[in-house]
C-alpha cells in the first residue's frame, strides 16, 4: 500500500495540510485555496445557519487510487467520523451533521483564542474525494477599522454589517471617544448612499439581567443615531434604533472572546 509520505508527493504545488487537522491516510491534495479574508455559512441546526468571517482555507483531498476499484477506500461515513472524533479530542464540538452523514460542521478554539470553524464535505463516490473548508476567526481582527466602502459592499450583498469599533463603558450608553473613526466611516457611507435607510441595532452579551440588556442595547443604538445626527447632519428620517440584547449572538457567551463578539452594533438595511 502507498505510504502516507508518498501520497503527499502528489500534492498540488504550494498546498499544505491544515496544521490542526491531519488528512486521511493515502489521500493527496487535489486543490488548495487560502483566502486572507472571506466568509462561509455553517449549519448549527436543521433550520439555522451562521455566516462566519475570517481567513478561509479550502482543501480538496483525493484518494491516490481514486479511479480504480481494486484498492479499498474509506466510506464517506468513515471519513466524517474520523474528523468528528479528532475535533472532539482537540476540545471542539460538533455543530451539525447531516442526517445522511455526507457533511459535518464543527467548531473548536485554540489555546490562543482563535476560533476555528470546519466543514467536512464528503462526496458520494465511494470515498474517492472529500473537501475540508476552514474559517479562522480571530477576535482581534474584529477591531480593525471598517471603511465606508466595506460597509457599502456588505450592505449591498448581505443587507447588514456588524461593527466592532464603537465602544461604550460597561453598562453605559455614552459613546467613548475612540469610536470616532468608526462613526465617521458610517457617516461617509450614509452620505454616499442617500437612498439607503438603516436600522441601527444594539447587541449585548449575556452578562446581567435580560431586561437591563434589552434596555442597554436599545440605548446604545439610540446614542449612535444621535451622534451621527449631531456630528454629521444625518437626517433623523434615515436611521431607526432597535435593541435585541443577547437574543442574536454570533459566538458563545461562555468565553470572554465570544462575549466580545456578541457585544456589537449592526447596521441593517431597511
Amino acid at each position: 500500500m502507498m505510504l502516507f509520505s508518498q501520497a503527499q508527493n502528489e500534492d498540488e504545488p504550494g498546498s499544505k495540510d491544515y496544521e490542526l487537522l491531519e488528512r486521511m491516510p493515502n489521500y493527496k491534495i487535489r486543490n488548495y485555496k487560502d483566502f486572507e479574508f472571506d466568509q462561509y455559512e455553517f449549519q448549527q441546526s436543521k433550520d439555522q445557519k451562521q455566516s462566519i468571517e475570517g481567513r478561509k482555507i479550502e482543501i480538496r483531498f483525493e484518494h491516490y487510487k481514486a479511479n480504480t476499484r481494486v484498492v479499498k477506500k474509506p466510506s464517506y461515513l468513515q471519513i466524517l467520523r474520523n474528523y468528528s472524533a479528532a475535533i472532539e479530542k482537540a476540545g471542539g464540538q460538533i455543530l451539525f451533521e447531516h442526517r445522511n452523514s455526507d457533511f459535518g460542521h464543527y467548531f473548536l478554539k485554540t489555546e490562543t483564542g482563535k476560533e476555528v470553524w470546519v466543514e467536512i464535505l464528503t462526496a458520494p463516490d465511494n470515498g474517492r474525494r472529500y473537501t475540508m473548508t476552514i474559517i479562522e476567526r480571530e477576535v482581534m481582527k474584529q477591531d480593525i477599522l471598517v471603511k465606508a466602502d466595506l460597509i457599502e459592499e456588505k450592505i449591498r450583498i448581505e443587507g447588514k454589517i456588524a461593527l466592532y469599533g464603537i465602544y461604550f463603558d460597561t453598562g453605559k450608553t455614552l459613546i467613548k471617544p475612540e469610536s470616532e473613526e468608526s462613526l465617521e466611516q458610517i457617516a461617509i457611507f450614509l452620505k454616499n448612499n442617500v437612498d439607503v435607510n438603516c436600522w441601527v441595532v444594539g447587541h449585548t452579551d449575556l452578562d446581567g439581567s435580560f431586561q437591563n440588556n434589552m434596555e442597554l442595547s436599545l440605548g446604545r443604538a439610540k446614542s449612535v443615531i444621535t451622534y451621527l445626527q449631531d456630528n454629521y447632519s444625518i437626517s433623523p428620517d434615515r436611521l431607526f434604533a432597535e435593541g435585541v440584547g443577547p437574543l442574536a449572538p454570533v459566538s458563545t457567551n461562555e468565553t470572554e472572546e465570544g462575549k466580545t463578539l456578541n457585544r456589537r452594533v449592526e447596521l441593517v438595511k431597511k
